[in-house]
């Protein structure tokens, strides 16, 4: 793994950072309707993507915590053994899932939760799922991974 991507990974999670904290304080306790897609709202989830395994149990959240540990220590490590050979939309998709990855575990071990506080509606149809930046980066960093994969796949069938 090169500067480059430690300087990436860095900046977003400073950026994730940032914008939990920027929503902290501009919220506190209230809600605020962007227009007429978007909500900011805040909610702590102590689960992991879309609250699977939100609980208050303890011994539930360690597991949560070692769990999430053990995939960011497992990507880590296939993206320093074969960032040399990536593609540029896989090295950058690996640098977004980490980052998103990292920004969120720093916020579960320093609140015992993750800050989610965007909300996605048309109408009375809602996005399942409150997210963050975070949660953002790695949802762009798996969707160009796949679109890396279906393109070469197609362009060797």
């Amino acid at each position: 793994m090169n500067r480059l991507s430690i300087i990436l990974i860095f900046l977003l999670v400073l950026i994730d950072f940032t914008s939990k904290n920027y929503i902290k304080d501009l919220l506190k306790n209230n809600t605020i309707e962007v227009n007429n897609y978007l909500i900011l709202d805040i909610y702590y989830n102590k689960g992991v993507a879309f609250s699977f395994l939100d609980s208050d149990s303890l011994t539930v959240n360690y597991f949560v915590t070692l769990l999430v540990a053990g995939i960011i220590l497992y990507i880590f490590s296939e993206f320093r053994k074969n960032y040399k050979m990536l593609c540029r939309t896989n090295y950058f998709a690996f640098v977004l899932i980490l980052g998103g990855a990292l920004g969120n575990f720093i916020d579960r071990l320093l609140n015992q939760s993750v800050l989610d506080f965007i909300i996605i509606h048309y109408k009375h149809i809602y996005f399942p799922g409150i997210f963050n930046l975070a949660d953002m980066f790695i949802t762009i960093g798996v969707l160009m991974m796949l679109l890396s994969y279906f393109i070469s796949k197609n362009r060797y069938d």
